[in-house]
């Protein structure tokens, strides 16, 4: 414990593997049951338990927060607690250590650096709609609908068209998106409307469907693009 107090001390970074249950306040009231478990702690003050499997973490309590721990019943509990909004408490009890990695001097200044995105595609097009298709004629970008924004709006030969980009492998959350949004535009429109479908590739699934619905797609090479956008990071992104 004497150690684990140390390094977070010197701000180091700490890696803890353990078994452990833990009490959450904040968010949402939690409790998870005892597992085993992988704590990240970060030369910040951030603090993410991470299960045994899957990507996600099972808590996570951001920076600052105070970190402290103490014998409690024969056994040490680690507490955390942030005092800024949103106020914050978890409660570790450690019932065994598996593994611990202390990590000194870490540094990353890094920023995300995100290329290829949709709004790349979305603007390249709008500056080459005949990529669309020859004839298609721009309308509108981000055209603004109640089920959200077409990406692309316009006509080829004179029938309106919603074009969806995708700058990765489309799935079926992507086909479906375009049905709605065609389905929605030939309703209010009261005449038939083409849906057209953009990016790299696309499941088979995905693909079956969009031909049973009468959908298209097309397939677009992203590394055309030229990314002169600064750059942004990694909270900028998930927002």
């Amino acid at each position: 414990m004497n150690r684990f107090l140390a390094d977070l001390g010197d701000s180091k970074a700490v890696v803890l593997v353990c078994r452990c249950s833990i009490e959450y306040w904040g968010r949402s009231r939690s409790v998870i049951g005892s597992g085993d478990r992988i704590i990240l702690f970060k030369p910040d003050s951030t603090l993410i338990v991470h299960s045994v499997s899957g990507f996600k973490p099972v808590n996570w309590m951001s920076a600052p927060t105070d970190i402290s721990a103490e014998l409690e019943e024969g056994g040490v509990v680690v507490f955390g607690q942030r005092t800024v909004k949103p106020f914050e408490e978890i409660k570790i009890r450690v019932e065994g250590v598996l593994g611990y990695e202390a990590y000194p001097g870490l540094s990353d200044t890094e920023k995300l650096d995100l290329t290829h995105t949709e709004h790349d595609m979305r603007d390249y097009l709008a500056a080459h709609p005949s990529e669309v298709d020859p004839l298609f004629r721009l309308k509108s970008v981000e055209y603004h609908t109640p089920l959200g924004f077409f990406d692309l709006y316009g006509k080829i030969a004179g029938k309106f068209v919603v074009v969806e980009l995708k700058s990765v492998r489309a799935g079926l959350p992507a086909v479906l998106q375009l049905k709605r949004y065609r389905d929605w535009l030939r309703e209010h429109l009261r005449q038939d409307v083409m849906g057209v479908l953009m990016a790299p590739g696309v499941a088979a699934n995905p693909l079956a469907l969009l031909k049973k619905e009468g959908l298209e797609f097309r397939k677009f090479n992203v590394h055309k693009l030229k990314i002169s956008r600064s750059r942004h990071t990694l909270d900028e992104w998930m927002g």
